[in-house]
């Protein structure tokens, strides 16, 4: 309960600088994504594609599976599989601490599974117009689950595909 709470204190967030800035959202050409950091890299994910934001929850380690598999906790009655990202990718994350970080809580396609990344930064809009096809380098660790990115402010925003990182097989096979 406190995690929905959480995504949409996000959203309120994000209606009041849009009311402070004079932005209208809710246009049908907006695109909103929740902006997140892994290994100092900022990336954006559809929406549609978290279903919630945790703080790092109680859980119980996995016997005989690969080490970015943290383990699995109870949320409200669902078991979590929790998959530390930046250790998946092999990026250093940039805080120490799991206690810190954040977990992209992702139900895609019967996966229900729990992505630990440094931090969320909140609920930012796009619009179409800002969207670009331009993808990750090629060596980029995200660049598997990378959709283009958008453009605003003066920077990029790559966008994160949760649905990619679900349909890899290496993600699929956590056991050793």
């Amino acid at each position: 309960m406190a995690s929905k709470g959480f995504i949409e204190l996000l959203r309120f967030a994000d209606l009041a600088r849009a009311r402070k800035s004079g932005r209208h959202g809710g246009q049908e050409s907006d695109w909103q994504g929740v902006v997140f950091e892994i290994g100092g890299q900022r990336l954006v994910a559809p929406m549609g594609q978290v279903s919630e934001i945790l703080t790092m929850p109680e859980f119980t380690s996995l016997p005989l599976v690969k080490p970015w598999m943290i383990g699995i906790a109870n949320i409200r009655g669902r078991l979590l599989p929790l998959t530390d990202l930046s250790e998946f990718l092999q990026v250093p994350s940039r805080l120490a601490q799991m206690s810190q970080r954040k977990v992209i809580v992702i139900d895609h396609d019967n996966v229900f599974s729990g992505l630990l990344v440094d931090q969320v930064l909140g609920i930012e809009q796009f619009t179409r117009d800002e969207y670009r096809p331009e993808a990750l380098e090629y060596n980029s660790p995200f660049s598997p689950y990378n959709h283009g990115k958008f453009f605003k402010d003066e920077q990029d925003w790559y966008i994160f595909m949760p649905s990619l990182l679900v349909q890899d097989l290496q993600y699929a096979d956590a056991a050793l």
